[in-house]
């Protein structure tokens, strides 16, 4: 099963500016409301005050070079993961994201995993089991030139 989102149904024009902004924005909410300590994959702690650069990857099946900041955090693990799943799905079905794919985990150590996406290709895939939790981030995506280059 490819859980992949497909392309967006509307590419924005926004430029890289605004979608890095927006994008830390929906990373800052989504993550508060996970609750936890999350980090990036070296294991340094995350804020959404970093503000990283950003080097925009092509948007799955995008037919005109729509591109789109990725980012993927880490955090503690779960004691009851489909219950968390259940919980996050409220919480992204409340920012107005589809819910496109759930994976329930068989065992304790299998993760369970919702992804969901917007109409405008963003999306999150987040999985939790009993040795920690990820969410996998991406932004809208924008056919601006400005996605082109690196995002600082």
């Amino acid at each position: 099963m490819d859980n992949t989102p497909a392309a967006p149904t509307t590419a924005s024009q926004k430029d890289a500016q605004s979608i890095r902004d927006g994008f830390y924005s929906e990373i800052d909410q989504i993550t508060r409301e996970a609750g936890g300590k999350w980090t990036y994959l070296d294991g340094k702690p995350f804020s959404p005050d970093d503000r990283d650069w950003f080097s925009p990857k092509e948007c799955r099946g995008a037919a005109h070079g729509e591109r789109q900041l990725l980012l993927l955090l880490l955090s503690g693990r779960s004691n009851d993961g489909p219950a968390e799943i259940k919980r996050m799905r409220t919480v992204l079905e409340d920012r107005g994201m589809k819910v496109t794919g759930y994976i329930p985990g068989k065992t304790p150590s299998e993760a369970s995993t919702i992804y969901a996406e917007g109409p405008t290709g963003q999306f999150v895939a987040y999985g939790t089991n009993n040795e920690r939790t990820s969410v996998r981030f991406g932004s809208e995506c924008s056919a601006h030139p400005t996605m082109l280059q690196r995002v600082d």
